[in-house]
C-alpha cells in the first residue's frame, strides 16, 4: 500500500511512522526546513507505547512521485488548509482515497467541494502529540487511537488497509460504519476542552481550583452538545458522561493543543474548532456565552499575531 503523508508534524510524523512499521510504503510531502531535519536526523518519535527512529522518504513535490498513492493523508493544522489542497492536488489518482486527519468537521466540506470526485474518508486521531524545535515528536497522552472511515458508503478497501496496517503495529485503530458521527463526538468535546484551557489559559486540574471553574466547564461541555444535538449529531449519552467526567478530574495536567499552540505563539484552530461551533449555535438560535466568549478571546490572540506579522514586515520593508 502507497501512502502519502503531507505533513510530518506532531500527528502526521506518528500516523507515518506507526504505518512505516506496519508495512505500508510511505512518503512524507514537506517543505524544505522539515526535509532537512528528517534528512539529517529522520523520523524520531518518543512515545510510551514504543519509540520509533529511522530515515524516511520525503518529497519536495508531487512531481517526485512516479505513480499516484492508494491513499493520501492530510495531517496539517487547519490555517495552512488552502496550501495544503494544492500541494496534494496533483497526487490524487482516479482510485486515490483522500483521508483528512484535521480536528473539527468544517474542513470536510472544504475537501469535498474542492475535489468531488476523490473518495473522500474521514479521520480521527485521539491522542496528545507535539512536533518538538529538535524536530522530534513526542506523544503526550499514554493512548494514541486512529478512526477511518469512508463518508459515502459502509466500508472501504483502502480504508480498512490503513486500519490493518495500524493494528499490525500495535496501534489501536477502528474502521468506523459512521465516522461523521465520531466526527462530530470529538468535535463537541474538543471544542469545549480547547475552550476552556484556552480561555483560563491554564489545564484542567487548575481550572477546577478556581471560583466557580467545574461549573463553567460543565456549562461549555452542555453548549457544545447542544449545538450538536441541534445538528442532529448528538453523542451518545454514555460518552458525554465520559466527557464530563474527563474534564472535571481532580488535580488533571491535561492541557489541550491550542492552549500549548499559544503559549508557543503558534497559529491556532480557533477559528476551525470553537469559531465553527459558534457560527452552528448562532444559526440555530441557541445560546452559547461561554463558547462566544472563548471564541474571542482566541480570535484576539490571532488578532495580536496578525499585527505582529505585519509590524515585522513593515519593519523589513
Amino acid at each position: 500500500m502507497g501512502i502519502v503523508v503531507l505533513g510530518a508534524g506532531g500527528v502526521g510524523g506518528y500516523i507515518g511512522a506507526r504505518l512505516i512499521e506496519g508495512g505500508a510504503d510511505v512518503s512524507f510531502l514537506v517543505r524544505a526546513k522539515r526535509a532537512a531535519q528528517l534528512a539529517a536526523d529522520g523520523l524520531v518519535v518518543r512515545s510510551p507505547l514504543g519509540d520509533f527512529a529511522q530515515p524516511v522518504r520525503t518529497l519536495a513535490s508531487a512531481s517526485d512521485l512516479e505513480t499516484a498513492p492508494d491513499a493520501v493523508i492530510l495531517a496539517c493544522k487547519e490555517p495552512a488548509l488552502a496550501g495544503a489542497m494544492d500541494a496534494i492536488a496533483p497526487l490524487l489518482g482516479k482510485e486515490t482515497r483522500l483521508l483528512p486527519v484535521l480536528n473539527g468537521v468544517r474542513h470536510m466540506e472544504t475537501l469535498a467541494a474542492r475535489f468531488p470526485e476523490t473518495p473522500l474518508l474521514g479521520g480521527i486521531a485521539h491522542g496528545a502529540v507535539d512536533l518538538r524545535p529538535d524536530g522530534v515528536i513526542v506523544h503526550l497522552s499514554p493512548f494514541m487511537r486512529v478512526i477511518t472511515g469512508p463518508l459515502a458508503s459502509a466500508g472501504d478497501p483502502v480504508s480498512d488497509g490503513i486500519t490493518g496496517r495500524l493494528k499490525a503495529a500495535g496501534v489501536e485503530a477502528g474502521a468506523s460504519p459512521d465516522i461523521l458521527q465520531d466526527m462530530w463526538n470529538k468535535f463537541v468535546f474538543l471544542a469545549a476542552f480547547a475552550g476552556i484551557t484556552c480561555l483560563m489559559r491554564t489545564n484542567v486540574g487548575n481550572i477546577l481550583k478556581t471560583d466557580g471553574g467545574r461549573e463553567r466547564i460543565l456549562q461549555l461541555i452542555e453548549e457544545t452538545r447542544a449545538v450538536a444535538e441541534a445538528e442532529g449529531l448528538s453523542p451518545p449519552a454514555a460518552l458525554m458522561e465520559e466527557y464530563r467526567a474527563l474534564l472535571t478530574q481532580e488535580g488533571s495536567s491535561f492541557a489541550s493543543s491550542m492552549l500549548r499552540d499559544i503559549e508557543a505563539g503558534r497559529r491556532t484552530e480557533g477559528a476551525h474548532i470553537l469559531g465553527d461551533m459558534l457560527v452552528r449555535a448562532r444559526r440555530h438560535g441557541l445560546s452559547a456565552p461561554l463558547l462566544a466568549i472563548a471564541a474571542a478571546h482566541v480570535e484576539a490572540y490571532e488578532r495580536q499575531l496578525d499585527a505582529q506579522e505585519a509590524a515585522m514586515v513593515s519593519a523589513a520593508g
